[in-house]
């Protein structure tokens, strides 16, 4: 009889202990900010985060993006991210194109102050698969493709450019399409706003001829990133390294972000085959919603390894404000970017530099 009693009690505390599923969610906001390369951003934003289906699964997501820029560039852009086989399989994909144009500074990391202006209009989709081997580590395949058409703008008077010059690589644009692999090592307990653990991860992109691409090259991306909880706040540190193939089109050469890395930065200020970047941040908790940021960002770039050095790096120093959309802490980020005491920049954007 002790025993018939007992089971229904256990069984009783393991339902009374589960957590419960979290629910689905929306985050609508303006995408709006201010860069050296955009000048005013506007447009919006939408991401739809979907009820859990099991606990220990993450929830899908759906983001769209649409903007536009007083520089006459325009985006349009959807990201799904879903789960399945209880989480073991993550399906992630990217469709849309863009009209964007920019300036060509020449290939460095002392680039000077002219540019030649040109227009990318692409088009591109992408799909990647990865598996949860351990609960640790997803491996995962890629297959993507890209249509770039490069139009020179430089001056409606005709004359002619002298830095996008024939001997750039990818100057007439074209078709890439190739594979990558993808390795995660992943032990944060937040995937949105991470309070103590570590994440890698390297991806490998492979373009090639036998798959209709019009030229062949390569990109390896390796990153790395650690969190320190310090009461409720945290101190995450990260580092990024990137090298291109010698034949890869300017277009897809290392670069900083200007939102994620060496924020407040023209993104085709300085681009070469080789980066690294280092950034630090001091996450402080100022409410169950709200949070400030310190932030140190680094890069540079190189057109090898071996010319990498210690007082080259470009840096931005800043502050910026989170506000959190979800309870996971899904948030709005804004960030104000001071590079290299020259040049001050913001951005309204979603989750986290890294």
């Amino acid at each position: 009889m002790k025993a018939s009693l007992l089971i229904p009690c256990l069984l009783a505390a393991t339902v009374t202990t589960a957590e419960p599923l979290k629910p689905a969610a929306w985050v609508p906001l303006p995408a709006v900010g201010s860069s050296p390369e955009t000048g005013f951003q506007y447009g919006a934003y939408v991401m739809r985060i979907f009820a859990q289906s099991a606990p220990e699964q993450p929830q899908n997501r759906l983001e769209v993006l649409l903007q536009g820029t007083t520089e006459g560039q325009f985006q349009a852009y959807l990201w799904p991210n879903f789960f399945v086989d209880q989480g073991n399989w993550n399906i992630k994909g990217k469709v849309g194109g863009r009209y964007w144009p920019s300036g060509y500074f020449g290939q460095g990391n002392n680039t000077g102050d002219e540019s030649d202006q040109y227009a990318n209009t692409t088009v591109e989709g992408s799909v990647t698969a990865n598996y949860l081997f351990t609960p640790s580590i997803r491996i995962g395949i890629s297959a993507r493709a890209e249509n770039h058409e490069i139009e020179d703008i430089t001056d409606p008077e005709g004359t002619e450019s002298t830095l996008l010059t024939n001997s750039v690589i990818g100057l007439n644009g074209g078709l890439y399409n190739g594979v990558g692999a993808e390795f995660i090592f992943d032990q944060r307990d937040n995937i949105d706003w991470p309070t103590q653990g570590q994440l890698a991860s390297l991806e490998w992109d492979i373009y090639t001829s036998s798959l209709g691409s019009d030229k062949d090259f390569s990109l390896l991306n390796l990153e790395a990133a650690q969190y320190l909880a310090i009461a409720d706040d945290v101190l995450a540190v990260s580092g990024q390294f990137t090298l291109a193939s010698d034949d890869t089109p300017f277009t897809h050469l290392p670069r900083p972000s200007g939102d994620g890395t060496l924020r407040g930065a023209n993104g085709n200020r300085w681009i070469d085959n080789t980066s690294i970047g280092i950034q630090t941040e001091y996450r402080k908790t100022l409410s169950s919603k709200w949070a400030a940021v310190g932030f140190l960002d680094t890069f540079q770039v190189s057109p090898a390894i071996g010319d990498f050095s210690l007082t080259e790096f470009h840096y931005s120093i800043g502050a910026g404000v989170r506000f959190a959309m979800t309870p996971d802490r899904f948030n709005i980020r804004f960030d104000l970017g001071y590079v290299d005491l020259d040049s001050v920049s913001f951005a309204i954007t979603v989750g986290e530099a890294f």
